[in-house]
C-alpha cells in the first residue's frame, strides 16, 4: 500500500472515531436533558390538595319587620274601612319609635267571608274579615330588635296583631371577602405544612386555588340565621401546593 493510500486510511479512520465520540456525547447530553425533564415533570405532576376555613363574626346592617293583622265587619266594605284605620294607626305607632315613612312598605289587604263549619249563622260584626299589614325595612337594626320586645303597645292601643316577624340580613359582604379569603388561604398553606411534614416534602409553589360560596348563617347553628341579630360568615378555600 502505498504511502499516501496508507495516510487516507488512517485520517478516515480517525474521523470515524471522532465522530462516535460525538455521537456518544450527544447521547448523553439527550439522556441528561429527558432524565431532567422527566425529573421536572414528576415535580409539577406532585402536589398537595388542602381545603381552607375561615369564619368570622358580623352584626347585621339591614332588618325587615312584618307586622299584619285583621279586623271583622259586617260588610265588607266596613271591614275594609276599618282596617284602613287601624293601619293607620299601626304606622303612626311604629313611626313613633324613631323610623321612618319611607321604611314602610303596605301589603295588600285581603277580605273575605267568615263561614261556621257547622252552618250556624255567624256572630253579629264578625261575618266580614279585612286582614293585611305592611313591612318596615330599615338599618335601624337596634331599634327594630327593641321595638319587637314591645309590641304589647299596639294592643294597648287596640290593634290585635296576628303576626309579627322579624329577619335581620347582613348585605355588606364585600367588606369582609378579602381578609376571610386571605385567612381562609394562610390556613389551607398551615395544612399544607403539616401533611408535607409527616410525608417528609415541603410545600412549593401554589398550582390552583379555589373558592368556595360564601355562607351567612347564625352563630350557633346552621339554620335560623334569619332570626338573629349576629351572624356567623364561613367560606372554605380548595387549594393545590407543588411538592418539593
Amino acid at each position: 500500500m502505498s504511502k499516501r493510500a496508507l495516510y487516507s486510511h488512517k485520517q478516515q479512520g480517525g474521523m470515524g472515531l471522532l465522530g462516535s465520540v460525538v455521537l456518544a456525547a450527544g447521547v448523553m447530553v439527550a439522556g441528561f436533558l429527558m432524565a431532567s425533564a422527566v425529573k421536572d415533570f414528576r415535580k409539577y405532576d406532585q402536589f398537595i390538595e388542602v381545603r381552607g376555613l375561615a369564619e368570622e363574626l358580623v352584626k347585621s346592617d339591614k332588618a325587615s319587620w312584618n307586622l299584619s293583622f285583621s279586623v271583622l265587619a259586617d260588610t265588607p266594605q266596613a271591614a275594609g274601612a276599618t282596617w284602613t284605620k287601624q293601619l293607620e294607626k299601626l304606622e303612626s305607632l311604629v313611626l313613633g319609635m324613631g323610623f321612618e315613612a319611607s321604611d314602610i312598605r303596605r301589603q295588600p289587604v285581603t277580605i273575605f267571608e267568615n263561614v261556621n263549619p257547622n252552618g250556624a249563622p255567624v256572630e253579629p260584626g264578625k261575618r266580614w274579615r279585612a286582614q293585611g299589614g305592611f313591612v318596615l325595612e330599615t338599618a335601624k337594626v337596634d331599634a327594630v330588635e327593641q321595638a319587637s320586645l314591645n309590641s304589647d303597645v299596639f294592643l294597648n292601643e287596640g290593634i290585635l296583631v296576628e303576626s309579627s316577624f322579624i329577619q335581620f340580613y347582613f348585605t355588606d359582604l364585600n367588606s369582609v371577602k378579602p381578609r376571610m379569603l386571605k385567612a381562609a388561604t394562610d390556613n389551607a398553606k398551615e395544612a399544607a405544612q403539616t401533611f408535607a411534614a409527616d410525608s417528609g416534602v415541603k410545600v412549593g409553589a401554589l398550582k390552583t386555588a379555589t373558592q368556595g360560596l360564601f355562607s351567612i348563617s347564625a352563630p350557633l347553628g346552621d339554620y335560623g340565621g334569619e332570626n338573629s341579630v349576629m351572624k356567623k360568615i364561613r367560606v372554605v378555600t380548595k387549594v393545590q401546593y407543588l411538592v418539593e
